[in-house]
């Protein structure tokens, strides 16, 4: 009986032999490509297979790249990419990944680049979120942040970017919810390589040196978006840590006369603060919890760095309402002072942790913190904690006359924080610092007392003096 297996592989391999004047033609890797394509998903895999084993997969690849004249083979664009759309339809993500290095092995520039990454958004587009995410992890060991060049006459264009990076950052960047979740496990600490090739940096030198660097950052909006539809709190926060070294590294660009001329910063850094506050805002009170606990962002300088993004682009506002936030739950209807004196056992331990009033302070110290390296002008720091408490207090306002029935408590512990935040304001002697603490806690309007105990103030101060003592944005 026939196997079809058995006979595609014969029939590709006589479509590549070649010899002395008889290199493959373009009739003959489209003929190898069909035999690929003709056959169903399982047997399709099992073809791959085989032709890896072989070496042949590797001389498909370079035969459908081949754009010399004397090879008289290569596939144009759109063959290339109806190949592509089948196979990452049928095959399994390790054949995928498979598939990808030996592309990847066709040149060293611009050819290797395109093959894979196009590759890359065919999977986003075709292939079940399953096989995405076993793609993501057998392209893992490939990704490894190398730079390639294209050169020209005149000059040369350097692309911050990786081929296999590029690939698994479309493929991330397609994925929701649990599958994204799996996703970012699989690439784990691989992830600052698919951000840093994310945002599509160049480096373009011409004839007399002078260098334009350019950015494109909407593939790294595309994977905060995956992140931010993500449950695990923890995993965003160490997603948004990633993000933020990110945009650090777009951010101290800049401009030298006679060297480097700097071109779309602005535009890529706005996009990238979307990314992660659509990251922070999916879960305010869960990220910043993990980003105050967690050993690699406890300092808060990827906060501050963030915050002080935010303030540049006038966005305090924005700020406002993710502090609201924590004062009263990621649906802004909550007890603040219930919330605050919430206690948690901290996992492996027989100790309490108040990891509200944490997250909290947390959350004043890196904002100030980004005041703070923005200006010296101490009205212009106030001016900035302004922007962010009026958005709080508007909020705290809203919730406060929303829902009456929530009950006596809630509601006066509302109050209190709306007099607590509007009293910082109008302090018109305060620093930037000490209007974000006196907001940050609920006061009684008659009595002048905070509406929190001893162990809240603490939870509060500690988290607060350790920030501000660390963060640098």
């Amino acid at each position: 009986m026939a196997d079809p297996v058995t006979d595609a592989a014969n029939s590709i391999s006589k479509s590549l032999e070649t010899g002395f004047l008889n290199p493959v033609s373009n009739d003959d890797i489209k003929s190898a490509v069909g035999q690929i394509t003709n056959l169903p998903a399982a047997e399709a895999n099992q073809l791959i297979d085989q032709l890896e084993s072989s070496g042949q997969l590797d001389q498909i690849a370079g035969e459908i790249n081949d754009g010399s004249w004397f090879g008289n083979g290569g596939l144009s664009a759109d063959e290339r990419r109806a190949f592509f759309t089948d196979m990452a339809g049928k095959l399994s993500g390790e054949n995928l990944a498979a598939l990808s290095e030996s592309f990847s092995r066709t040149d060293d520039g611009g050819g290797e680049f395109g093959a894979v990454a196009d590759l890359g958004k065919e999977i986003a587009t075709h292939a079940p979120p399953r096989t995405r995410v076993d793609y993501i992890a057998a392209m893992k060991p490939q990704v490894d942040g190398e730079r390639y060049t294209d050169s020209y006459f005149g000059g040369a264009v350097s692309h911050d970017t990786d081929a296999q990076a590029a690939a698994v950052g479309n493929v991330l960047g397609s994925l929701r919810g649990a599958y994204a979740e799996a996703g970012f496990n699989a690439i784990g600490d691989r992830l600052p390589h698919v951000l840093t090739t994310a945002t599509d940096g160049e480096l373009r030198t011409g004839m007399g040196g002078h260098a334009t660097a350019t950015w494109n950052a909407q593939g790294y909006r595309d994977i905060m978006d995956a992140a931010a539809s993500m449950g695990d709190a923890d995993l965003k926060a160490r997603v948004f840590d990633a993000g933020v070294d990110t945009l650090r590294s777009v951010r101290d660009t800049n401009s030298v006369i006679g060297g480097l001329t700097v071109m779309g910063k602005d535009d890529a850094l706005r996009t990238m603060t979307d990314g992660l506050t659509a990251l922070v805002n999916s879960d305010t009170t869960g990220v910043m919890t993990e980003l105050t606990y967690n050993r690699e962002t406890s300092d808060g300088s990827d906060f501050a760095a963030y915050a002080k993004e935010m303030l540049n682009q006038d966005r305090g506002a924005e700020l406002g309402q993710q502090m609201a936030r924590l004062q009263l739950g990621n649906d802004e209807n909550g007890d603040p002072i219930q919330r605050l004196n919430e206690t948690i056992q901290v996992p492996g331990t027989d100790q309490g942790r108040r990891p509200n009033a944490g997250a909290l302070g947390y959350f004043v110290g890196a904002t100030y913190a980004a005041t703070a390296s923005i200006t010296k002008d101490v009205a212009d720091q106030r001016a900035m904690a302004t922007s962010v408490l009026d958005s709080a207090l508007a909020i705290v306002d809203k919730a406060a006359r929303k829902h009456p029935v929530a009950g006596a408590v809630a509601s006066v512990a509302k109050e209190w924080t709306h007099y607590a935040i509007n009293q910082a304001i109008g302090d018109p002697t305060a620093d930037a610092a000490t209007k974000l603490e006196n907001a940050a806690l609920p006061v009684n309007k008659q009595t002048g007392e905070l509406g929190v105990g001893d162990d809240v103030l603490s939870a509060f101060e500690d988290t607060l003096a350790s920030v501000q003592r660390r963060a640098r944005p």
